[in-house]
């Protein structure tokens, strides 16, 4: 009875803390604060020295891809730069910083806009909706937080494209589809959902003149005759960076069996992603009419861009949790969806935490047996299978 009596009140605490957009933003920020802290003051923020070497390599006339040397504060080699140049550029501000305030600037800004952009998603997802998919993937996002990721933008870009594409802002829409995906290519394949809304063709003509723009923007500073070459040498590096038995992809569990298709990972993905494709012209009417429809590819196509990456990380899986949970609330809940998202809450939430779940545990689990990546490509397979399976026509309540 007691016991009963504190879980009450404890609940009842927790929906008082939360029950407005700023004190969810208030909490999150002080977490974010304290884990950027504990980064600073153990000068472990090695991603970020990655961003700002790579930002400062292209404003020196250094390509950071081919020529790439550097140490972190503490003297160890740093992990190579994947990003591409318009990342460069867009970096610079933090780069410019000292390091203890730029990772400090860094972090709170990938942060608020990863809050702002669940909390104006359409108005078609209720406040408690959108407070939802914060929590199921607050852990991912502070875990992305811990090692100073720029997978939090990328989620964020997707809702942000998203939202804008349901209020018909087709230019601003598209311009963040492309720096998504000039910096960390992920984002690109949400041009697909171009097909969903009205004004087509401008909205191709948009990403046509947008990507030469972007595409040609390095320019500022890199020679013309040494362009090609520069982003030779991204696509390059991000190639030899793939391997499926390092990286949490679908292929890590299949290449412990047939390490054959290794080669082959690229190609596969873009064919499962044709077919996908096929099946959405074939129901083009049915996404066009269904709000729950559009949401539900977007949290497909979030998620098979990390399930079928050449090289995701653990981390990587923010942007495949914010998709999933979103695709989650836009179908029918039956025992077995609600059983898979807890399972995928818990085997990518809760399991990469060390003091969540001992590390010993946690690499049997998800390192060696490959749970986490089996049992969310079993959750995907039934987001495509319920998606293109059912015959609603048209939504426009509240989800």
């Amino acid at each position: 009875m007691m016991s009963n009596l504190m879980i009450n009140n404890l609940l009842s605490g927790i929906k008082e803390l939360t029950k407005t957009p700023r004190r969810i933003y208030l909490i999150g920020f002080f977490f974010a604060f304290l884990i950027t802290l504990k980064e600073a003051i153990l000068m472990s923020y090695n991603n970020f020295q990655i961003f700002s070497y790579g930002s400062l390599d292209f404003w020196t006339g250094i390509n950071p891809y081919s020529d790439w040397s550097h140490l972190s504060i503490l003297g160890k080699h740093l992990d190579v730069f994947l990003y591409g140049p318009l990342f460069s550029i867009l970096f610079t501000p933090f780069a410019l910083l000292p390091g203890w305030l730029g990772v400090f600037c860094w972090n709170i800004f990938t942060y608020t806009l990863f809050y702002f952009s669940v909390f104006t998603l359409p108005d078609q997802f209720s406040f408690v909706k959108k407070k939802f998919i914060f929590f199921f993937t607050a852990l991912l996002l502070f875990s992305t937080l811990l090692s100073v990721q720029f997978n939090p933008v990328v989620a964020s870009l997707f809702l942000f494209s998203f939202t804008l594409l349901e209020k018909k802002q087709g230019f601003w829409a598209v311009l963040l589809i492309l720096l998504s995906g000039f910096i960390k290519v992920y984002g690109i394949f949400q041009l697909a959902m171009l097909l969903f809304y009205p004004r087509f063709w401008k909205n191709a003509l948009y990403a046509v003149l947008m990507g030469i723009i972007l595409l040609l923007l390095p320019l500022i500073h890199i020679p013309a005759n040494e362009l090609v070459a520069y982003y030779q040498s991204w696509i390059v590096t991000v190639m030899n960076h793939s391997d499926a038995l390092r990286f949490y992809s679908i292929y890590r569990p299949i290449c412990l069996f047939f390490k054959s298709i290794e080669p082959f990972m690229g190609l596969i993905s873009l064919g499962v992603l044709f077919v996908i494709l096929c099946f959405t012209l074939l129901k083009l009417k049915l996404f066009k009419e269904s709000f729950l429809h559009r949401a539900q590819f977007l949290g497909i196509i979030m998620s098979w861009s990390i399930l079928f990456g050449i090289s995701s990380e653990g981390h990587t899986y923010v942007i495949a949790m914010v998709g999933y949970a979103i695709w989650y609330l836009c179908s029918t809940q039956t025992r077995l969806e609600k059983v898979l998202l807890w399972m995928n809450f818990v085997l990518m939430g809760i399991m990469p935490i060390d003091i969540l779940c001992p590390r010993v545990v946690s690499k049997l689990i998800l390192a060696k047996l490959n749970l986490g990546i089996i049992v969310f490509a079993i959750t995907w397979g039934i987001m495509v299978y319920k998606t293109y399976t059912s015959r609603l026509t048209s939504q426009n309540m509240m989800v």
